[in-house]
């Protein structure tokens, strides 16, 4: 019971913090993440477009004939592919950001309603696991 106490006098002492500072604070750490994402996805893109430009000049400088041609061609189609890795992997994050940024706004919002909702501060704790637990049978 002195654990209770000791748990409840420290967080007697903390401050809630205002939702829309809190919100802030996320929206903060989530744009930290998502441009370290960004980050992360140009280093790919450049390692690719390394790749690909050394076989371009290995194909078109080092090796003479139809490898060459090959290497000059195949240079050539990774960087299709670098244009689409990029547009897909920026459209990627962006929506990643998007769904996280919904989230944040949605709880924050429900927190503001269920701290006002006079129903959950009166519903008893009894009820509520009652109504989650539901046994099921198994059918042979």
């Amino acid at each position: 019971m002195e654990q209770f106490h000791v748990i409840s006098i420290l967080g007697a002492n903390a401050r809630m913090l205002d939702p829309s500072t809190s919100l802030e604070q996320a929206r903060r750490k989530l744009n930290r993440r998502v441009m370290r994402s960004h980050a992360h996805h140009l280093a790919a893109w450049l390692l690719r477009g390394g790749v690909a430009l050394s076989l371009y000049l290995l194909g078109r400088f080092v090796v003479e004939g139809g490898l060459g041609s090959v290497l000059t061609w195949t240079a050539g189609l990774l960087c299709m592919y670098l244009a689409w890795y990029a547009c897909k992997g920026h459209l990627m994050i962006q929506n990643d950001r998007r769904a996280k940024l919904y989230w944040l706004q949605n709880d924050a919002g429900n927190e503001a309603f269920s701290s006002d909702d006079p129903l959950l501060v009166t519903m008893p704790a009894q009820d509520i696991t009652a109504m989650g637990s539901v046994r099921r049978h198994r059918v042979s």
